[in-house]
């Protein structure tokens, strides 16, 4: 009886946390390059729209947003932490921790590709050094 209870009481949560669009679209639009940006969401149930971002096909896509397929040399932003360290293509992660929307991009790979974060959203920002484990001791 105690489990169903405590599956219930866990059901809402989990059901009603979900990413905060307008700060992952604000943050995503403060991304600059050599030229504009446009993106491609592969995740059609996260609703990113079109206002601040040039969202596009997969083909036309600058970077592509949440995919879990790997797209040749495109640009990946992934959705969970575990997956940035892996994925050496990817130059951030947006994802849920503890239904908090979370995001993150790797200064050196950002660099790498010749993009900028802007300046006001440095606290996204980390080095590739912090995303190793023993970078902590």
């Amino acid at each position: 009886m105690k489990k169903i209870i405590t599956i219930l009481s866990i059901v809402p949560i989990i059901a009603f946390a979900s990413l905060n669009v307008g700060k992952v679209t604000t943050t995503l639009s403060n991304i600059t390059g050599a030229k504009a940006l446009s993106f491609y969401n592969a995740d059609k149930r996260i609703p990113l729209t079109s206002g601040k971002l040039k969202l596009t096909t997969l083909k036309n896509a600058d970077i592509v947003l949440f995919s879990n397929k790997k797209h040749g040399s495109k640009i990946t932003i992934v959705n969970s932490y575990k997956k940035l360290r892996l994925d050496k293509n990817s130059i951030g992660a947006i994802y849920l921790k503890k239904g908090r929307t979370q995001i993150v991009f790797i200064k050196e790979r950002l660099d790498a590709h010749g993009l900028r974060l802007n300046s006001k959203f440095k606290k996204h920002l980390i080095t590739e050094l912090q995303l190793e484990p023993l970078a902590l001791i």
